[in-house]
């Protein structure tokens, strides 16, 4: 797992995308890219009146502030590394309109890139989806609890097998960060009961949870958890969430993704970005 850190001037935002590249997932060794990025509140110009008050025409935002974001947006995953395929988790777009918009990207329909899947909460204001290069097989939403962003499970067949990719969006840490603890775990569970029944029904799939997590895989003092709902590892383990950036040999920064490793796991490899 590598964290790119990729600078729009025009937006004067940090940009930050992390992927990783499925390595020999096709046979040939073409390869299929996986990323995750919180495109961080990416609302349309229209007023709905669940939007957040910066994002309203009374705050100065419209259409073509949107249609700039959005060009943006385009630009930053045109800077995705060349592979087969795409499979990318966008935290914090509106709707499935802002979907819809930003697949029609010539930027991102010339990376093949046309399917996806939506949450639809009618109670928040920003939703999880994924979108894709690769036919979506099946998607599904796993509620978390009041309040709390649902998980996204969605189901990719490919020429080598079952991909599964989770796409969450923990609750945050405002309000303190033992205080919201409890809903990070609540949906850290979920996800660890659908995967532990996904791999029951399809032994050696490979998935993956991507998304922002707001939440980091080590303790305070620096010591790898190796408890809870999702264990990690800082090795190649079977049956453990590997974090690629707590591997020696990568040397990376966290990011907020885990690989589940059920088999095959020399499969999956750093971006070479």
């Amino acid at each position: 797992m590598k964290k790119l850190r990729l600078i729009t001037m025009a937006a004067l935002m940090l940009l930050i995308v992390v992927a990783c590249d499925g390595q020999g997932l096709y046979e040939g060794g073409e390869k299929l890219c996986v990323a995750s990025w919180n495109v961080q509140n990416l609302f349309d110009g229209k007023e709905d009146g669940a939007e957040y008050d910066e994002y309203k025409a009374a705050s100065g935002w419209d259409n073509v502030a949107y249609k700039k974001r959005l060009e943006n947006v385009g630009t930053v995953i045109s800077y995705l590394p060349r592979a087969k395929d795409y499979i990318l988790v966008l935290n914090e777009v509106e709707s499935t309109d802002v979907v819809e918009d930003i697949v029609k990207l010539a930027k991102v329909s010339g990376l093949g890139i046309r399917w996806y899947a939506c949450t639809s909460e009618e109670n928040s204001a920003i939703q999880t989806a994924v979108v894709s290069s690769v036919p979506i097989s099946e998607a599904h939403i796993h509620a978390v609890g009041d309040g709390l962003r649902p998980v996204l499970e969605v189901r990719f067949e490919t020429t080598r097998g079952l991909v599964v990719v989770f796409a969450v969006h923990f609750k945050s840490n405002v309000g303190g960060v033992a205080e919201t603890a409890e809903a990070r775990a609540m949906a850290a569970s979920v996800v660890a009961d659908v995967a532990r029944q996904v791999e029951q029904e399809n032994p050696g799939c490979l998935m993956l949870v991507c998304g922002d997590m707001n939440d980091e895989c080590w303790a305070k003092d620096g010591v790898m958890r190796d408890g809870g709902p999702l264990p990690v590892s800082s090795g190649f383990g079977r049956r453990l969430w590997n974090c690629f950036w707590m591997d020696e040999r990568y040397g990376l920064w966290p990011s907020g993704s885990y690989l589940y490793h059920r088999s095959g796991t020399k499969n999956v490899d750093r971006n070479p970005f």
